[in-house]
């Protein structure tokens, strides 16, 4: 019996839809195609649909399943209400479909007619079907963006989700959609500002300050770039922000994909809703903005963390973030784990490095008379060893010679000649082993002790200059020394700090 698959697709793009009637019209496609099948008596094994337009492949899930199914060989045909609904992307795309169909001699069948594309007409009129669709594609894509650019110059929101603030809403008798104030949220979005434009405080301690004050954001809780949106968000003086992002289409494995790029030269247009802020309020944040960026550009950007790239959470693994208090601020620096959830309370700058230090202190003395005694120790048994083993190998060797004279001479018969040299075969193999395993000791001996001659130095330089050193002199002496440092403080308050050096500890 011939297997088929049923595929249904509706576009909002085809029409001005809700997902109400999107839904209603894929329920009535897939009706008339049940009773389709009953009247013909088809077998449908699967039933794949999805709401998305027929633009590009890689947004389509189902599609691409659908062809992955077809590419099986197993399905005589692909049922669906008419063939757009396979495609309305470029003719790249469309040429692929018809290829993996006509390669796996699989029909598309709708209600009107079946397409069978090992027959001549039906492939080319099936490719007039899938340029007419492109076309019409075109058309409805270029009256939806008039549409939208319209709406969007009289001030009607756009976007899918309203920005923190505000939430979206129906405009009551006409189409589109508009903006209107949460209370308790524009009062945290005017704290941001005020805190910002004002106090001067930085992104990340804003977003440190609302964190530990339990104030929810849209997506759990604030980061850098949940506070920099919200400072750079012309919504907020009751403007509306238009091709911001708009799509790119680009070629990758093979299939159109659309990809979000920024534009700095977007529109601006005054929306139907309420400010949330005021023209100075914005101005000043855009102004202390500025200088800073300013300050940036044209000076040289010193490093100010010793630890960057080398500290880390003892308790989730992240690293750890130092954090500069601001000028209204009467604290130190700090570092905090960012990683949302975790417990690890935040420890200041100063006592992080008290207590690496002291850590190294102790480690160094440690490695002094490690280095001092017991590697010149461990080396005199590496060679006794080593020399003892060469010695069991030269003297297996020699009985090894021995037993072939003896076979040779008919003293030993073949049968006895085979056991005692099956027997000294692995006595050979593992003194080999045990060689090898001494030689790579050895080995990894002199590597400690090669390491050691740049390793001490740069741990005695720092601990003997560390207050008259900059922050990337320290850290690129730290990077020497050390493969990471690992710290936790409990919400108990209480502080531990690992180092992990890149030498060995004795064991």
């Amino acid at each position: 019996m011939e297997l088929y698959l049923m595929y249904l697709r509706k576009s909002r793009m085809d029409l001005d839809f809700d997902e109400v009637s999107v839904r209603e019209t894929l329920n009535r496609h897939r009706k008339i195609l049940e009773a389709f099948c009953r009247e013909r008596k088809l077998n449908v094994v699967e039933v794949l649909e999805e709401v998305v337009s027929g633009e590009s492949l890689s947004s389509r899930p189902e599609m691409l399943r659908l062809l992955e199914l077809v590419n099986t060989g197993l399905y005589a045909g692909v049922i669906c209400i008419d063939i757009e609904r396979l495609s309305r992307g470029s003719s790249l795309e469309s040429g692929y479909i018809m290829q993996v169909f006509q390669a796996n001699n699989c029909k598309i069948v709708t209600p009107s007619k079946i397409y069978d594309l090992q027959n001549e007409a039906d492939e080319q009129f099936t490719d007039m079907k899938f340029m007419f669709s492109r076309y019409e594609l075109k058309t409805i894509t270029k009256r939806l963006v008039r549409g939208r650019n319209q709406s969007a110059s009289e001030g009607k929101f756009m976007g899918s989700i309203a920005p923190y603030g505000y939430r979206a809403y129906k405009l009551p008798g006409v189409k589109g959609n508009s903006l209107e104030i949460v209370p308790d949220e524009a009062k945290i979005v005017r704290m941001i500002y005020d805190m910002y434009g004002q106090q001067g405080i930085g992104y990340n301690t804003i977003a440190y300050q609302l964190n530990e004050m339990h104030i929810p954001s849209l997506n759990g809780s604030w980061g850098q770039t949940s506070i920099t949106n919200i400072l750079s968000n012309e919504v907020y003086l009751g403007k509306i922000r238009w091709r911001r992002e708009p799509t790119k289409r680009i070629i990758r494995d093979g299939m159109v994909v659309k990809k979000r790029v920024l534009n700095n030269n977007y529109e601006l247009y005054d929306g139907l809703h309420e400010p949330i802020i005021t023209q100075e309020q914005w101005e000043r944040v855009v102004s202390v903005r500025n200088s800073r960026n300013h300050s940036s550009v044209h000076s040289t950007k010193q490093l100010s963390n010793p630890f960057a790239t080398i500290l880390f959470c003892e308790k989730c693994g992240a690293t750890l973030k130092r954090n500069v208090p601001g000028k209204s601020q009467k604290t130190t620096p700090w570092y905090r784990c960012p990683t949302r959830g975790c417990d690890c309370r935040a420890i200041k700058c100063h006592v992080m490095e008290s207590s690496v230090i002291s850590a190294m202190e102790s480690w160094l003395h440690d490695y002094l008379i490690y280095i001092g005694s017991d590697v010149q120790s461990q080396n005199d048994h590496l060679e006794t060893a080593l020399g003892i083993i060469r010695s069991q190998l030269s003297d297996l060797q020699m009985q090894q010679d021995k037993i072939c004279d003896l076979l040779e001479k008919g003293v030993y018969t073949v049968e006895m000649f085979s056991k005692r040299n099956a027997s000294l075969v692995e006595e050979i193999r593992k003194a080999q082993t045990a060689e090898s395993d001494l030689l790579k000791k050895c080995e990894n001996q002199s590597q400690v002790e090669s390491e050691a001659g740049k390793i001490i130095p740069a741990t005695q330089h720092i601990l003997d200059n560390y207050e008259h050193l900059s922050p990337a002199e320290k850290n690129n002496l730290w990077k020497i020394v050390l493969e990471k440092v690992s710290a936790y403080r409990t919400p108990d308050g209480e502080l531990s700090v690992h180092i992990y050096l890149k030498l060995p500890m004795k064991k």
